[in-house]
């Protein structure tokens, strides 16, 4: 199915009603401990298998991908900075929904839609089941780093390298402006710098980021809104 922003915000009527703002830190909170039943519906791609490995957390990521033309060329590609998302436990509510197969690919469409809305936002999320911001999605100099720092201390955390990628299905969320959406990504810990047992990522179901294909017109720093699902796993306890 294709997503148009036009047909995702229709959806908003689904979701009317008044509530509180998100809160800001949600130590109290405790996501469901065993997501098996949830793994077996991961979006298929052709990225490697997370043979041997237990689903952890999954995450709606809602941020911008970060971009540069820092060239005066103004036919050159944007150059990448990483990006910047707050992550939104989705799983622990899916594991355990009849229809999780089908709501799958319309979270992220749906979050990008209204994340310029933030009080239609936090209406989504709250009447989803999806209100918990658990972490944030950042790098560390060029490492893409998952701190769920919102969780209790110690927090899990994870620093990855990119080892496969594979571009989003033609039916993904172009994006507000129809920028496309950004690629998915297979990323693991490579160097022993995780803790608290995550230490591989999935990028999948991305709506939007993509960067343009020249700078033309464009800032010398800029930023590109989008939306995925992170798919994070460890080690088996």
């Amino acid at each position: 199915m294709h997503f148009t922003l036009s047909a995702t915000v229709a959806a908003l009527a689904l979701f009317a009603g008044s509530v509180a703002a998100l809160p800001t830190k949600q130590n109290t909170y405790t996501p469901a401990a065993n997501l098996d039943k949830l793994a077996k519906l991961m979006p298929k791609s052709n990225l490697p298998a997370p043979d041997g490995l237990q689903l952890k957390y999954v995450v709606l990521g809602v941020g911008t991908q970060n971009y540069t033309c820092l060239t005066d060329d103004e036919n050159a590609a944007p150059g990448t900075t990483g990006a910047y998302a707050e992550l939104y436990d989705i799983g622990t509510y899916l594991n355990d929904n009849a229809f999780a197969r089908w709501t799958i690919p319309s979270i992220s469409p749906l979050a990008l839609s209204l994340a310029a809305m933030p009080a239609r936002f936090t209406q989504n999320l709250q009447s989803l089941g999806y209100e918990h911001m658990i972490g944030h999605h950042f790098f560390s100099g060029a490492a893409p780093t998952f701190a769920l720092d919102q969780l209790s201390s110690p927090y899990p955390e994870t620093v990855l390298g990119k080892l496969a990628e594979t571009d989003a299905p033609t039916s993904s969320c172009p994006g507000n402006n129809a920028e496309g959406a950004i690629k998915w990504l297979y990323l693991k810990d490579t160097k022993g710098l995780s803790r608290g047992g995550i230490d591989t990522v999935y990028r999948v179901e991305t709506a939007g980021g993509n960067k343009p294909a020249t700078c033309k017109g464009l800032k010398k720093t800029f930023e590109v809104k989008y939306s995925a699902q992170y798919w994070i796993f460890g080690p088996r306890t």
